[in-house]
């Protein structure tokens, strides 16, 4: 079962990463040395499950972890805002590894009961580019419906991210990835430059040969 997410030190990883019974020395090692590097803090959330012994990794879990991070970001970011998730017109959700049917996309729309034409697209297996052409994708949309709201979440889930094994080449994304989403709603209404905090713009740049 999924567990509630928790702060877990980098101490405190290599100790229940040792307690799992899930890695060798040297596995726990090379956890520990990329912990040491990777910039991540003592305050960074992963569920404690991941820590099992025999940990089974399944759709189910990363769902629930999915639900528990992307809601509580959605609902902060209505919380600040004079906007209403019913007027949101267009849904752009991404997320690199958890890929499931339903969509995350088809998650936060009925959760929230979204409106029925709503343009709601699910992004996924793009790495770390994702966030960028997920905010591109709800830039090419508003260009084309004017008067619209869009919504673009973006997230990673812990669960389907982790390796409990000994192969060393698949024991980074353990250091480097923790839960957490991020949200953001884009207008093209005129009358929100007002009271947006930021502004859209592409930067372009020219590309000469060199011979």
């Amino acid at each position: 079962m999924f567990n509630a997410p928790s702060q877990i030190t980098r101490e405190e990883f290599i100790k229940l990463a040792k307690e799992s019974g899930n890695f060798n020395s040297l596995a726990i090692d090379f956890q520990h040395k990329t912990l040491q590097a990777s910039g991540i803090g003592d305050t960074a959330h992963m569920p404690r499950s991941v820590f099992e012994p025999a940990v089974e990794i399944t759709l189910k879990k990363g769902r629930e972890e999915a639900a528990s991070v992307l809601f509580a970001t959605i609902d902060d970011l209505f919380a600040g805002s004079r906007i209403q998730l019913e007027d949101v017109d267009i849904l752009v959700v991404n997320c690199g590894i958890l890929n499931t049917t339903p969509s995350l996309s088809a998650m936060l729309v009925n959760h929230y009961t979204l409106r029925h034409d709503i343009l709601s697209y699910n992004l996924g297996g793009m790495g770390c580019a994702a966030g960028g052409i997920a905010v591109s994708l709800a830039r090419d949309l508003l260009d084309v419906h004017p008067g619209s709201y869009a919504l673009v979440v973006s997230t990673e889930i812990m669960i389907s991210a982790w390796y409990a094994g000994n192969n060393l080449d698949m024991l980074t994304t353990n250091c480097t990835f923790r839960m957490g989403a991020a949200a953001m709603l884009l207008s093209n209404h005129r009358l929100d430059w007002w009271h947006s905090k930021y502004e859209l713009k592409q930067v372009s740049s020219k590309i000469s040969n060199v011979s």
